[in-house]
């Protein structure tokens, strides 16, 4: 159990960790979607709330604020490894601020909630002292780093790695597929982005909204879309057949 939730952490520290984001010319605070998590949370909506800061952090570097708020959000929802990395995020980018000591507070809460979630329990603070404790948290720390870079090894070796994009919404990849012919498909990905179809996307895209184009997009994507007329949410990466 414990394994697995650390390869769980690992998946997502690989999503966060994304190098592709765009620099932030304004404060992160200062975006309209850290502004609605605001909203969000006052109104009691925790979930929703987390997922406005996390599209501020997927678009912007050095988004610390949203990190942190992230991180609080994870906590409430009793995902302490999430609300660690995130924590740990802030720390990185402002580690002299006002607010570090109180997020290094928050990482310690965090740690323990992490560790009363282990099945059984079995590092209890009443069971072991608060040395054995912190030897047994670094190691599991020291596993997951482990992990992370084997993953991040294994990744370097496949072929369709993501290059950086010229713009923040589409770019060319190479994709493990093939055509009919059975030679390599060259395809492009797209962000879905407000007011967004898959007419208006093929028409922004190749130049064509037909319905083979937009029958083309859907048949790439059957994963996130369940027809033609329901695009993903926005902020969704969708692959655009060359």
């Amino acid at each position: 159990m414990v394994r697995a939730a650390f390869v769980f952490m690992v998946l997502l520290l690989a999503g966060c960790d994304d190098g592709n984001r765009a620099d932030s010319r304004t404060l992160d605070v200062e975006d309209e979607d850290f502004r609605q998590g605001q909203n969000f949370y006052k109104q009691g909506e925790v979930r929703k709330a987390l997922e406005c800061y996390l599209r501020v952090i997927d678009k912007r570097k050095g988004a610390a604020e949203s990190n942190l708020e992230a991180g609080r959000m994870y906590l409430e929802l009793q995902d302490p490894l999430p609300a660690i990395y995130h924590f740990n995020q802030y720390i990185r980018i402002k580690p002299t601020s006002e607010q570090s000591n109180l997020v290094r507070q928050l990482i310690k809460t965090a740690e323990k909630q992490f560790m009363q979630q282990l099945p059984g329990r079995p590092m209890d603070p009443d069971v072991l002292g608060g040395s054995d404790l912190n030897a047994k948290l670094r190691n599991l720390q020291n596993e997951n780093e482990k992990l992370k870079r084997e993953l991040a090894d294994y990744n370097r070796t496949q072929k369709g790695l993501v290059l950086p994009a010229k713009t923040t919404t589409e770019k060319t990849v190479d994709k493990p597929a093939t055509t009919e012919d059975g030679k390599p498909q060259r395809v492009r990905q797209y962000t879905v982005a407000k007011g967004d179809t898959l007419s208006s996307i093929a028409r922004k895209t190749y130049g064509d909204a037909s319905p083979a184009r937009t029958s083309a997009i859907f048949n790439a994507n059957r994963d996130k879309m369940t027809s033609v007329n329901s695009l993903p949410k926005i902020g969704t990466v969708i692959l655009l057949p060359e």
